[in-house]
């Protein structure tokens, strides 16, 4: 038998035992600790160390996010002022493993990489069923992080595993990388990416586990986070008011929808410029407000609003750290403009708080990774497309610490990332696991 077939066969004999396992990391409720206290991601982590450990002549280190050896990445993509050095970073291990080639020389190294937290459930009693408790009804696993990104995560853990209890040796070195923290500004990635860098680990290209629905990502956008704060003039709202010269109230939320107008104007430009959008992409990029705070009192004018706001970002659009300096300058501009245009505003411009940034990356279509991923996966997935993820991975640093390009491909349809009742097609797990082990095998026996 065959290399290949020996392996898919292996990933068959443990369906049940693949499934099983995304069950138990989906169960240790695994939040990220940004979102509630509630949280487990030490245990999700150490069940996969569990695994881990019983692979024969499988390298495994795991090491807690330390801020203090990532300083020189302050208000870089990954750590934010006074959001990331808020939060706890103690027992949220990660995890970096080496299945070591036997002639690195005769092949080419991979890693698989994913992360071990996932979003809060929110309101629960919306769920079908208890979002914590795995339940598989007709064929689909419903679930927090199910889609993102569970699934994919023990895809890639059980892929590695056929390979080995298979009797497959592989030319080339075999990473897996489990990390903390991704959903709440990607600090946990980023400190693999630094440990990787510094000691010089050389790794020839990536798989990142996100949903891509069985196909392939290509790239994913930046995002920033910013508030933007508009004052008003408080004042008894059931009285009529003077003009804001003469002491009157000013309605802030009034004010906030002047300038969302503006900001609608602004998207449509963006909507037919070619530097905000991309062939991989379906949609261009936007300014999208988020949440809105306001106001104080029933009866009273609002004397502020608060506008939570989502800036997309495409790479040509970022500078060699991963920001989108330019787009964050343009926006300042815009609203800049839009206050000169109002004569309250013009007196009393609005604020921008930039909150948080996260970085893009891009793999180009003819990469050798690319072409070997497709040719691999052909028999699984004949029509697989390639296309660009509209939200952030954690595949930038990668590329810029450790010149590792890194696709996105994983089971799950992103559409049902982050929401109540997300779920995920079981025989799709199945299948992205024998899709990533084709991948391995390919590509860590070419040089």
């Amino acid at each position: 038998m065959q290399q290949k077939e020996k392996v898919f066969a292996k990933i068959d004999e443990k369906r049940d035992e693949i499934v099983e396992l995304v069950r138990s990391l989906i169960k240790t409720k695994s939040v990220n600790p940004a979102y509630n206290d509630d949280t487990n991601e030490r245990e999700c982590q150490q069940i996969i160390i569990d695994r881990l450990n019983k692979i024969e002549n499988m390298q495994i280190d795991q090491f807690d996010v330390e801020l203090d050896k990532l300083e020189k990445y302050r208000d870089l993509p990954g750590f934010v002022t006074g959001f990331t050095d808020e939060l706890p970073w103690e027992n949220r291990p990660n995890i970096l493993a080496c299945l070591p080639g036997k002639q690195s020389d005769k092949g080419s190294s991979l890693i698989l990489t994913g992360h071990s937290d996932v979003v809060a459930a929110d309101d629960e009693s919306e769920w079908i069923h208890p979002p914590f408790d795995a339940v598989i009804e007709d064929g689909t696993l419903y679930g927090r992080g199910s889609v993102d990104m569970l699934s994919g995560v023990g895809s890639m853990l059980m892929a590695l595993e056929a390979i080995v209890e298979s009797g497959v040796e592989l030319d080339g070195d075999l990473w897996f990388s489990s990390s903390v923290g991704e959903e709440a500004g990607g600090t946990g990635f980023l400190a693999t990416a630094d440990y990787i860098h510094k000691h010089n680990i050389k790794i020839d290209a990536g798989i990142m586990t996100e949903p891509t629905n069985l196909d392939l990502s290509l790239l994913c956008r930046g995002i920033i986070w910013g508030d933007l704060i508009i004052e008003g003039r408080t004042g008894h709202l059931e009285v009529t008011q003077p003009h804001w010269s003469d002491n009157g109230a000013v309605d802030a939320i009034d004010k906030a929808r002047y300038v969302m107008n503006a900001i609608d104007e602004l998207n449509k430009d963006w909507a037919g410029r070619p530097d905000k959008n991309h062939p991989l992409l379906t949609e261009s990029c936007q300014i999208k407000v988020s949440m809105i705070e306001a106001g104080h009192h029933r009866s009273s004018y609002p004397d502020f609003c608060k506008l939570s706001f989502n800036i997309q970002v495409l790479p040509h659009e970022s500078d060699e750290n991963g920001l989108g300096t330019t787009v964050r300058k343009e926006f300042e501009e815009f609203i800049k403009r839009v206050a000169e245009s109002d004569d309250w505003l013009h007196e009393t411009p609005p604020k921008i708080d930039w909150v948080l940034e996260a970085d893009c990356s891009e793999v180009p279509e003819d990469h050798k990774f690319v072409d070997v991923f497709k040719k691999s996966t052909k028999p699984f997935r004949p029509a697989l497309k390639t296309f660009g993820s509209g939200f952030h991975t954690d595949t930038g640093w990668l590329d810029r610490l450790g010149g590792i390009p890194t696709v996105n491909f994983g089971p799950g349809n992103q559409m049902f990332a982050h929401i109540t009742n997300e779920k995920v097609d079981v025989a799709d797990i199945i299948t992205a696991t024998k899709m990533i082990a084709a991948t391995c095998l390919d590509w860590c026996n070419e040089k």
